[in-house]
Parts: structure tokens; C-alpha cells; sequence
């Protein structure tokens, strides 16, 4: 698969999933991982977007450890997808506006823990390599960019 075939696949699945689980270093350098809502933005090609809080730990960890791993699946678990990469947190007004927007209501538990709008930046992924696989075909592609 090229990397627009792959990335095409991704935001297929995040169309569907909505949700993927990112995994950063903690201080002590263990893994840490959570449930999270990412996007991809319009005309921003090879760049993964979220949202969090700058007082959450995982911008802390983020500041300090920036490469971080994500992974998507379907709910049946026949296509999974993992990314590896590097997070920018970016507190840029335009930048958080055009996220919000490609994230839409996807954000209503964001906003139940972090109610203050003014309390949000963006994460963004910088893709270094993605891997699709399908258990049930025994299919298996990476891409490193």
C-alpha cells in the first residue's frame, strides 16, 4: 500500500471508530495510554489532530517525551491500525478552530472533564510510519514516511 492508500484506510477507520488509544512516556518511562478523539483536518496531509488539556499529564509527558504511538481497530477487530510519530502541542487560535471543527461533537467527554474552552490545545501527530493489519486475511502493510 502507498502512503495515501494507508492514509485513506486510517481515516476510513476513523470515520467508523472515532476513538483510537494513545500511548505516550511518563516521567519514569513507562508507557501510558488512553482512550482519545482524533481527526485528520482538511489540507493538512500526513498530520494527525487532537485535543487536550495543557494541565493534563499527558501534555506534561508530551513536552518532555514527544514520540508517541496510536492504535485504531474496528469494533469486530478485523482491521487494526497502528501509527507511530511525533506530537506537537500547538496553542495556535486557527489551528484549534479548524480541529474542533473536524472533531465536531466527537468532543462531548473532552468537554465534560475540561469544561474551559480556553484551557485546550492542539496535539499534533507528525506521522513517521503506519502499519495496517487484518487478522482475518492475514494481511499485513507498513509505510514509513
Amino acid at each position: 500500500m502507498t502512503i495515501q492508500e494507508m492514509l485513506r484506510k486510517l481515516d476510513e477507520l476513523l470515520e467508523t471508530s472515532r476513538v483510537g488509544i494513545l500511548t505516550t512516556v511518563d516521567s519514569e518511562g513507562y508507557p501510558r495510554s488512553r482512550w482519545m478523539t482524533p481527526a485528520f483536518v482538511p489540507g493538512r496531509e500526513g498530520m494527525l489532530y487532537a485535543v487536550t488539556s495543557p494541565t493534563f499529564a499527558k501534555a506534561i509527558q508530551i513536552a518532555k517525551y514527544p514520540k508517541v504511538g496510536w492504535i485504531f481497530q474496528t469494533r469486530a477487530l478485523d482491521e487494526i491500525m497502528t501509527v507511530k510519530g511525533k506530537i506537537n502541542i500547538i496553542e495556535n487560535p486557527a489551528l484549534r478552530s479548524e480541529v474542533q471543527e473536524a472533531l465536531g461533537r466527537n468532543l462531548s467527554v473532552f468537554w465534560r472533564v475540561n469544561p474551559r474552552e480556553q484551557d485546550l490545545v492542539v496535539l499534533e501527530t507528525v506521522i513517521e510510519e503506519i502499519t495496517y493489519f487484518n487478522p482475518m486475511k492475514n494481511e499485513r502493510y507498513k509505510v514509513v514516511v
